[in-house]
């Protein structure tokens, strides 16, 4: 992002900005918001869900978004701080005042995307906010961040945590969250491998990871593109020791994510809910649809 650009987008007004990023939008955009409209057209509008017609509104006048909610344009202009580390030669950016890394591949102008699309994720009204005022963490607890990313979850919750695992794939991603989590090494441990059922070369699973302690309470978020059910399938062993759980299990990757892991958290014997809203989501070739986020889980016995 070059200086003519972090000036327009800084002192430009709301209405103007959303104007022209409608107007301005990418060609796959313009598709996915074609198909959404084309899509939904086929339904009864008397039946339609209220949430899902409030997007639609939405839509008809601004851009293709994951979540198209008038609460999400006060990030569309948001200018985030950005800061350069010298000696590791990467960006970073200050998150509730804890340094938070990025891959070294990544530019100030990514960067500066990339913490609005988090606190737009994040933000009180949207349907992926992990931790709400009657679901938080439990001081003290063990924690699993499986999809770590950024690593914001786990950098909201590591001072409460007892111990922290974070599970990412992705080896640049990894290099970025060993600088980010450089303060807290001492309760802090990296997997580099893909959540799954079992333990494999290039996989790991739950019951690997958290094997169950006396007295200790457990806490899992897993946002692994679609993996969560297999996931899911490999914790077995925790959920017999009857140790206190709370998950966050996302339910968007795939369209029928959400009756399927309902299923399975009902089986395992959770108590649950379904967070509020929806996200606009497809995969390449999919039609575009509005789909249900994340399933907060508790069980305490």
């Amino acid at each position: 992002m070059n200086s003519l650009q972090h000036i327009w987008q800084k002192n430009s007004p709301g209405f103007l900005l959303a104007f022209v990023r409608f107007l301005l939008q990418p060609k796959s955009y313009k598709i996915r918001r074609k198909a959404t409209f084309e899509y939904y057209k086929k339904f009864d509008q008397k039946t339609l869900h209220p949430g899902i017609k409030e997007c639609l509104n939405y839509l008809k006048c601004h851009k293709y978004s994951a979540f198209p909610y008038k609460w999400t344009q006060k990030y569309d202009n948001l200018m985030p701080e950005v800061y350069f580390d010298d000696e590791n030669q990467t960006y970073y950016n200050l998150f509730n005042g804890k340094k938070m890394y990025f891959p070294k591949h990544f530019s100030r102008a990514m960067v500066i995307w990339a913490v609005r699309s988090i606190l737009k994720e994040q933000d009180i009204n949207s349907p992926h906010i992990y931790l709400t005022r009657d679901f938080q963490l439990e001081p003290g607890s063990i924690v699993l961040d499986a999809g770590v990313a950024e690593g914001n979850f786990a950098l909201t919750v590591v001072e409460q945590a007892k111990r922290l695992y974070l599970v990412e794939c992705d080896s640049e991603w990894m290099q970025a969250l060993k600088l980010t989590f450089a303060p807290w090494k001492d309760k802090v441990v990296f997997v580099e491998k893909h959540m799954s059922d079992k333990p494999g070369d290039t996989t790991t699973s739950i019951d690997t990871l958290l094997i169950a302690e006396e007295s200790e309470s457990y806490f899992i978020k897993m946002d692994i593109e679609g993996y969560e059910k297999l996931a899911l399938a490999g914790m077995k062993n925790l959920l017999a020791s009857g140790r206190p759980i709370k998950m966050n299990v996302c339910t968007y990757h795939h369209p029928n994510d959400l009756i399927d892991i309902e299923k399975v958290v009902k089986s395992y014997g959770f108590e649950w809910h379904v967070s509020e809203g929806f996200v606009l989501y497809s995969l390449p070739g999919e039609q575009p649809t509005f789909r249900k986020v994340l399933i907060r889980a508790e069980k305490n016995k």
